[in-house]
């Protein structure tokens, strides 16, 4: 009997232990039905809600940049010609001053191998300049406009090269007509009706040397010429042709267009002429060992010229002389013929205060006035003449090579050139 109650009491202790399992299984059973935990380490006894009771910020997203791959400028080539650059010199404001009857043409040079432009302008406006030419790689050092207004002769350098070019004065029609290497083209002159040009050029020559033996040695050598060319046919004539070592100037035309002016320098300095038609040449009259280049009249029919009292004038012929008066010659700093021919334009310095006066000669009665008085340059050199526009109203000045000015002679204004220049000519505004 005892021993059916120890069975009886362990098959109820069976049951009260299955019972309780059962429980606890009740209980705890929901732990897995919101989600499969990833491994039994990581499970809480909190079952995680399936969603939050507030709202979660969403996560800024960065947006798709697409790659781009870095874009490589070639290096410009190099041009050529290079492209002239502006001048840097300010334009001068307009001056208020009445229209001009003559506008100014020169030439402005941009620094070496950069080329050159040909301007056309009122002097009281420089900032209206139109473009006449451009030469993108040479610079002009000298042009020559013809007596009818129509044609345009210039010497353009690059190099050690001098090139003779012929153009219409609205820069259509350019033609080369001569070059030179390595002493150059100058000195340019049309003859009075226009048709032909004279000009000092350089052809090749030979000199004789004796060597440290005492033998005669044949060198090459170069001499100078003077040429007269005629633009319509490019056929090319040479009038006179130094000696090796001898300077010649070309200087003008004579009144008539029949002869030419120039200069030699062996034995002495001599003024000469020569005839184009015949090629005889004769001796005008002798200038010393010393010159002073004299200057031709713009008709041809006198020359300035310096003497040993100071200066004279002479005809052409060689046979009229005058001194100019010793009192116009202190402190004297140029002077150019005025258009009539019969006066000239001396520019002269005050002694004791920094002003300039710009006064008239006349050669015949010998009375002296003043056109105007205006102080010098803003660089503190005086302004020494160049031309006269035809009018008298203008008068282009240089202070050092390649700085110019306008100065109306009625007023006194200047008016600064930009840029290193070159002087050509007046010409009528109408034109």
């Amino acid at each position: 009997m005892k021993r059916l109650l120890s069975i009886m009491g362990g098959l109820l202790g069976l049951l009260v232990l299955g019972a309780l399992a059962v429980a606890l299984a009740l209980t705890f059973g929901g732990l897995g039905r919101s989600a499969e935990p990833a491994s039994q380490a990581f499970q809480s006894p909190i079952e995680t809600p399936t969603q939050p009771p507030y709202p979660i910020p969403a996560t800024p997203t960065r947006p798709s940049v697409p790659t781009i791959p870095p874009t490589v400028t070639p290096a410009p080539k190099p041009s050529p010609i290079p492209t002239p650059i502006p001048t840097a010199t300010p334009v001068p404001t307009p001056l208020p001053l009445p229209p001009s009857a003559f506008y100014a043409l020169w030439a402005e040079n941009y620094p070496e191998g950069q080329g050159s432009v040909l301007w056309l302008a009122d002097p009281r406006d420089i900032g209206s300049r139109r473009e006449v030419l451009r030469f993108e790689r040479d610079a002009i050092i000298e042009a020559a406009l013809s007596p009818n207004g129509r044609k345009l002769a210039l010497v353009t350098s690059y190099w050690k090269t001098s090139t003779l070019w012929i153009a219409n004065i609205d820069g259509i029609g350019l033609q080369q007509l001569d070059q030179s290497i390595p002493l150059g083209i100058r000195n340019l002159f049309w003859s009075r009706d226009s048709h032909v040009l004279a000009y000092k050029g350089v052809v090749a020559a030979e000199t004789i040397l004796i060597d440290k033996t005492g033998t005669p040695v044949v060198e090459p050598a170069l001499s100078w010429t003077i040429d007269l060319l005629d633009p319509a046919t490019s056929q090319k004539q040479h009038l006179v042709q130094a000696h090796v070592n001898e300077d010649l100037s070309l200087l003008g035309w004579s009144a008539d267009g029949q002869e030419l002016y120039y200069i030699r320098s062996m034995p002495q300095y001599g003024l000469w002429s020569i005839a184009p038609s015949t090629g005889k040449s004769h001796l005008i009259v002798t200038l010393g060992d010393e010159l002073v280049l004299p200057i031709l009249s713009p008709d041809g029919s006198k020359f300035l010229i310096s003497t040993p009292e100071g200066f004279a004038w002479i005809s052409a012929t060689g046979q009229i002389h005058q001194n100019i008066p010793a009192h116009l010659l202190k402190g004297l700093r140029g002077y150019i013929w005025s258009p009539n021919m019969d006066e000239l334009v001396l520019c002269q310095v005050d002694e004791k205060q920094p002003i300039q006066y710009i006064k008239v000669f006349n050669l015949h009665s010998g009375a002296t006035r003043t056109l105007t008085s205006l102080k010098v340059s803003p660089s503190g050199r005086p302004f020494w003449p160049l031309a006269l526009s035809p009018d008298m109203q203008w008068m282009v000045a240089a202070v050092d090579e390649g700085e110019i000015y306008w100065i109306h002679l009625p007023t006194g204004a200047t008016v600064p050139v930009p840029g290193h220049t070159k002087f050509i000519a007046w010409m009528p505004a109408n034109r």
